[in-house]
């Protein structure tokens, strides 16, 4: 059995996916995914020679990353806690939603953890949990977020 990781900020989901994949004795994968659409999303830079847009885009890309580093490292831990080995992955996308569908697909997973609701830079926005509930070919548990 393997089992995919929508990973976020949510702790309680992370525990989750630790937990089910102990008592299951199954491979478990993390997958953060870089947000990268909010070059689209913000447009382009209508303050001539301001330089805002690049440096909001650097900026969110800083963040993002540094994320990963704080998100990856937590679930690793915990993981290293359980006794469980893992698999970490990291992609860059313009839409969180298709890049965790893509990896459902290409991996062969049989399970899909997320939280609910899910967050991952603008997918706070977007209905990421419909869309993967209604594309994904595998089992999901929506893990309800902490507080």
């Amino acid at each position: 059995m393997k089992i995919l990781l929508a990973l976020d900020d949510s702790v309680r989901t992370m525990d989750e996916a630790v937990r089910l994949a102990s008592e299951r004795g199954a491979g478990l994968t993390a997958l953060f995914v870089l947000d990268a659409g909010w070059s689209v999303f913000i447009g382009s830079d209508f303050l001539l020679g301001s330089h805002a847009r690049g440096d909001f885009l650097e900026y969110t890309r800083d963040d993002e990353l540094a994320q990963e580093r704080a998100l990856l490292a937590a679930f690793e831990e915990r993981a290293r806690a359980a006794n469980l080995r893992v698999e970490v992955k990291s992609v860059a996308s313009g839409r969180v939603t298709e890049a965790i569908l893509n990896e459902l697909k290409d991996g062969g997973y049989d399970s899909l953890v997320m939280s609910l609701p899910f967050r991952r830079g603008l997918e706070v926005v977007r209905d990421a949990p419909a869309a993967i509930l209604k594309a994904a070919a595998c089992d999901i548990l929506f893990v309800r977020r902490d507080g």
